[in-house]
């Protein structure tokens, strides 16, 4: 009598895999049918790359206005020593540039490495050209 059982309970074991296999593949079409959704819904993934750039842009006006002084020191230094080594009329656009560039600077980050990167541009050229 046990070879008759044997083969129902195989057949049972055989129906629960496949239940559980077909319990499994539904749940993997659910998790694809929702990362599908979330590509499609356009405007919500908009909002968060809007969102990140939003947190990078306050990073960075934060870091930049962080740095305005430390920033503001170094061109002084170069300035200087730069100004040490030019003619008076050149030294004299030199430290009104400098002074440009520190009010422009308490207002705007951004206009401090313009203006810093002018100076040490045309400290380069007079050095340069001096020593020619």
């Amino acid at each position: 009598m046990m070879s008759q059982d044997t083969p129902r309970q195989g057949a049972a074991g055989e129906r629960d895999e496949l239940v559980a296999g077909i319990e499994q593949d539904r749940q993997d079409l659910a998790k694809t049918v929702q990362a599908l959704a979330a590509k499609a819904d356009v405007p919500a993934r908009v909002r968060d790359k809007a969102s990140q750039v939003r947190d990078q842009l306050s990073t960075l006006n934060t870091t930049a206005r962080e740095k305005v002084p430390q920033v503001r020191e170094q061109v002084a230094a170069s300035l200087t020593k730069a100004g040490q080594s030019i003619p008076e009329p050149a030294r004299r656009t030199a430290v009104r540039t400098t002074r440009q560039a520190t009010d422009a600077a308490a207002k705007q980050p951004a206009a401090l490495y313009a203006a810093a990167g002018v100076c040490a541009a045309a400290g380069l050229w007079l050095w340069r050209r001096r020593r020619s």
